[in-house]
């Protein structure tokens, strides 16, 4: 599943890019702001944040599936 397959302003479909993809980056800056907020150096390192982005991006995958069924 992409998101954004189709550009409007050229009137044509792209590849777009992955809706997992997508929702992992719409998680990741916040994922980022709570860690600084906690002062935990852990929870903000590039590692731990992008995993748990990919965690939170699976489980909105799963639930889209689920939803549209």
């Amino acid at each position: 599943m992409k998101a954004f397959p189709y550009n409007p302003q050229f009137n044509q479909e792209h590849n777009g890019m992955d809706l997992r993809d997508y929702f992992a980056g719409q998680i990741l800056s916040k994922l980022i702001e709570l860690g600084i907020e906690h002062d935990e150096q852990i929870i903000t390192s590039p590692t731990y944040v992008s995993k748990r982005a990919y965690i939170y991006a699976d489980a909105m995958m799963k639930a889209r599936e689920i939803t549209n069924g």
